[in-house]
């Protein structure tokens, strides 16, 4: 039997269509199914892929493709005005084009949006994830440390923080609800003895603002509906910070995390490098020692903290600083009361030789 020959008459080509053309329900499950560095690429291919929103999951990712799962460290490298993209589970860095956002600083982040500015004075909203952007009106004076209550898309975003102008007697807070005009203020004499200024972000939660001091571990509580509300809870001492003060260990890094609905604050010592992680008993207001963090893990840096439960092995009970030995992301034991790097031989009761990243925030993508 002889073989049947088939003849296949080539396709004429549809000159008139293009990229753009395709359906925009195609594209958004395009767009929802990869990670940052791809999506930046994809918004870039035309204006109509730029517009195009990527449809919400139904469903959780699976744990085999945790990239959506996972925190990444933002930051600038500020000799090209470049931005860099650490993905803290896979160790790895991408390289961002963001041309608007040249010499922007990073002030704050939550909810996968970016507070940041140009200068100092001019602030505005970004996200890394969808392109979006919210601008801001000018502010007079600088701030010293600045946080917002919602994303900004929400009617109810507060952005609110503690300008530069403050002292350690008087304190001036700033705030801005998102679509108003212009800033309101107010000034606080502290009575209560010296606050010292903390480049930690105030942490808003149950509709007041908890502000650290950065030498004490004092807590200043500012409740934005009462006229000269300012709250001092001060700091109650363990054995540990008495040993620490006998060594003349002083502060050297100090972070605020909300963890289902308790405050946890990290604090690192100056000379040895020492990590505790204290709660805050909100009934008698002080500061109680975890010996462990359970299921979570906290990523810290100073413009931006904040908890996730542990999906994946291994990375339970360990905090993620905004540090770096070499090419590899550093966490810390709480078990074991070491410094670790993801990859590689690294292992230190103190942070000796880690570089740390200056304006770098942690951020959880976003759909």
């Amino acid at each position: 039997m002889e073989d049947a020959l088939v003849c296949l008459q080539p396709r004429e080509l549809e000159t008139d269509s293009c990229w753009s053309d395709l359906p925009q329900e195609l594209l958004s499950v395009i767009l929802s199914q990869i990670f940052l560095p791809d999506r930046c690429n994809f918004k870039l291919v035309c204006k109509s892929w730029n517009l195009t929103s990527p449809i919400p999951q139904s469903l959780p990712p699976p744990v085999e493709s945790p990239y959506f799962n996972s925190p990444c460290l933002m930051f600038s490298n500020w000799s090209n005005n470049s931005w860099k993209l650490f993905h803290s589970l896979y160790n790895q860095f991408y390289n961002l084009d963001f041309q608007e956002l040249k010499d922007a600083k990073i002030h704050f982040s939550k909810y996968g949006w970016l507070l940041m500015s140009r200068d100092e004075l001019t602030l505005f909203f970004f996200n890394p994830f969808t392109n979006e952007k919210v601008e801001l009106p000018s502010i007079t004076c600088s701030f010293s440390s600045v946080c917002f209550t919602t994303p900004p898309t929400s009617p109810d975003c507060t952005v609110a923080g503690i300008f530069s102008s403050s002292t350690i007697r008087d304190i001036d807070f700033g705030l801005l609800k998102v679509g108003d005009k212009k800033w309101k203020s107010q000034g606080f004499e502290n009575t209560d003895g010296y606050f010292w200024i903390s480049t930690c972000p105030p942490l808003y939660y149950n509709g007041v603002y908890y502000c650290l001091d950065s030498h004490s571990r004092n807590i200043y509580v500012f409740d934005p509906t009462e006229e000269d509300n300012w709250r001092w809870v001060p700091y109650r001492k363990t054995s540990r910070d008495e040993e620490e003060e006998k060594d003349k260990d002083e502060l050297h890094e100090h972070y605020m995390v909300e963890v289902e609905g308790d405050i946890w604050g990290v604090f690192v010592t100056k000379k040895e490098r020492r990590v505790s992680v204290k709660k805050l008993d909100s009934s008698h207001m002080r500061w109680i020692e975890l010996e462990t963090l359970g299921n979570k893990c906290l990523y810290v840096s100073p413009n931006g903290s904040f908890a996730e439960t542990c999906t994946v092995n291994g990375i339970a009970n360990k905090i993620y600083f905004n540090k770096f030995h070499g090419k590899s992301g550093v966490l810390f034991s709480l078990k074991s009361g070491m410094y670790y790097s993801v990859e590689g031989d690294f292992a230190s009761e103190g942070a000796y030789g880690l570089v740390e990243v200056d304006y770098g925030a942690w951020i959880k993508p976003t759909l």
